[in-house]
């Protein structure tokens, strides 16, 4: 089961829903007898409410997770992985993956670090990915971006 970290990392830098929390919260709750009061105010919070009460649960867990945080980072790159897999194997389109790599790029843009040097940390991981997707529009399918399925399959998955 994803963690709310994982969630909140989703809803940032992909396309996760108020229903799909909802989905997420219900399941948790169901599967823990020991779950967080703030997982039941899931249930009723809107699409306006459910990012701040997702990171109230993320801060609890990691008083240092934020957007920018190492930790977040490392759920991105995990996150862009599943993503593109899932665009190799042809359940997701070319708008998909460039709209995640788009979010990644922009969120973590100007990020603080001063973290050792021997570690790939954003944008090194993205692997040249921002620039395959230059100019991507809802027009491309896999056939017609044969440049990004070539970026991917000649990545290796720790270079994202």
């Amino acid at each position: 089961m994803k963690t709310c970290q994982e969630m909140l990392v989703e809803y940032w830098y992909d396309n996760l829903d108020l229903e799909a929390v909802n989905e997420w919260a219900y399941s948790y709750i169901k599967n823990n007898s020991n779950s967080p009061e703030e997982l039941f105010e899931l249930l009723d919070a809107n699409e306006y409410e459910f990012e701040g009460i997702l990171l109230k649960l993320a801060i609890a867990g990691d008083a240092s997770f934020s957007r920018q945080s190492i930790a977040a980072e490392l759920l991105a790159a995990q996150h862009l992985i599943k993503v593109a897999s899932r665009y190799l194997d042809g359940s997701v389109t070319p708008m998909d993956i460039c709209r995640v790599v788009g979010k990644i790029d922009d969120g973590f843009l100007g990020a603080p670090r001063g973290l050792p040097d021997n570690v790939a940390y954003y944008p090194e991981w993205l692997g040249g990915l921002y620039h395959s997707c230059d100019w991507c529009n809802d027009t491309w399918t896999s056939s017609n971006a044969p440049h990004l399925k070539k970026r991917l399959r000649g990545s290796n998955t720790s270079d994202l």
